[in-house]
């Protein structure tokens, strides 16, 4: 798993995320945007289901527009059916989209406190690049 810190941005999060190829900067950004959303996560919120998660830009293949997209597209499983994801497994992380395996656990409001709603991934200062070591770094603003 790669790393990540936040930086202030006015009323929203930023975050600089690192990982060591793209499929773990997913998988780091992914974690690293719902440790802001719920306390004391992972303990607090146990794995229940597995299931494949797919999808790609809806503009042109580009890692930045991949990274949002996924991010999109977890939030959007968290908005609708509580969805916190606890493990991925990438199979496939291009700039033409993902494939992983997601372990979700269920984020029960009675039992598990939020810490910060994020409305959404902005594309306000994204930056997603690969080093000339093959690592991953992106830069990216959550709107809450």
């Amino acid at each position: 798993m790669g790393t990540y810190t936040t930086f202030d941005h006015t009323a929203d999060v930023g975050l600089e995320v690192r990982g060591k190829d793209f499929g773990d900067l997913l998988a780091t950004a992914a974690h690293a945007v719902f440790d802001q959303m719920i306390e004391d996560r992972p303990d607090a919120v146990a794995a229940t289901e597995a299931v494949d998660v797919r999808c790609a830009p809806d503009l042109a293949p580009d890692p930045s527009e991949v990274l949002v997209a996924w991010l999109q597209e977890l939030l959007f499983r968290f908005e609708t059916d509580h969805l916190v994801p606890i493990r991925i497994d990438m199979d496939e992380a291009t700039g033409e989209g993902v494939r992983a395996r997601v372990a979700f656990g269920r984020f029960d409001p009675d039992r598990h406190a939020v810490h910060l709603e994020v409305k959404a991934v902005t594309y306000h200062g994204l930056e997603v690049n690969e080093a000339p070591d093959g690592s991953w770094r992106a830069r990216l603003i959550l709107d809450v």
